[in-house]
């Protein structure tokens, strides 16, 4: 069943694509005149196609998305708690990228890495003890959690500080492999340091696993309202619709007992 819903929500996600449905519609118009069918039905199906396009580009979608996604992290200020025994920071991989063989993080990841490290040094310059763990292992020879090491390393954070979690590729492994870790420690508190628009669902995946972090939100996106669509738009508003599907399956896999 899960197989089918992996597959059913990969399929959902091709619509908030605008090459897609441009490409949708254009099959879906050469059919029905083909087929000789109604020119208003074929008209209806350019109309809307086109309107999604719209609505993806100039955007409108993406400011509506961006606020559910993100407005309960911008202000989120943790008092750190000066007694605690035991806090760990878990930071999660951003991607990394392979450019003339030179594997470096994402751009993306820095601001998470510039993040956990503001959370850390705040623990540290009190002589306070702090943990990171740093889940990801990502698609390049290197792991997110061994490039995000060698650069905690490099700002003066101690190795024994460090734990990597290199074996989860997404999200929901992100969540699953950093539970275990954190559970064998038992951490008085812990933060959850990911982009803004990502927070939310990985929020939800670190309480399927029993989990309460404080989320830390490194970065934000955000969307410009335009009169005609542009690239920067859909390409924004594609990657946090992207995350509203996730969140929803998230949601409608625990209800089923799908997810643990």
């Amino acid at each position: 069943m899960k197989f089918l819903l992996d597959l059913l929500f990969r399929v959902i996600q091709l619509f908030t694509e605008p090459y897609f449905l441009v490409f949708l519609a254009i099959v879906i118009i050469a059919l029905l005149k083909r087929k000789n069918k109604r020119k208003n039905l074929r008209i209806g199906v350019g109309l809307f196609a086109v309107i999604m396009i719209i609505f993806i580009g100039n955007g409108f979608l993406g400011k509506l998305t961006s606020g559910y996604l993100q407005k309960s992290y911008v202000n989120t200020i943790v008092n750190k708690n000066k007694t605690s025994q035991n806090p760990v920071i878990v930071v999660l991989g951003g991607g990394v990228v392979d450019f003339d063989n030179t594997e470096r993080l994402h751009t993306m990841s820095y601001s998470r890495l510039v993040t956990a490290y503001q959370l850390y040094h705040e623990y540290k310059k009190n002589n306070l003890p702090c943990k990171i763990v740093i889940s990801g292992r990502g698609r390049g020879q290197k792991s997110e959690a061994a490039l995000f090491s060698e650069n905690f390393k490099k700002m003066g954070v101690s190795e024994t500080d460090l734990i990597k979690e290199d074996k989860s590729m997404n999200t929901y492994e992100n969540a699953k492999y950093s539970s275990k870790i954190l559970k064998q420690m038992a951490p008085s508190d812990v933060y959850l340091v990911t982009s803004g628009f990502h927070m939310k669902r990985s929020v939800a995946l670190f309480h399927t696993f029993g989990l309460d972090p404080f989320p830390q939100a490194s970065d934000f996106i955000d969307t410009e309202i335009t009169l005609f669509p542009n690239s920067y738009n859909a390409a924004f508003t594609f990657v946090m619709l992207k995350e509203v599907l996730g969140i929803w399956q998230v949601q409608l896999y625990n209800s089923l007992g799908l997810n643990g």
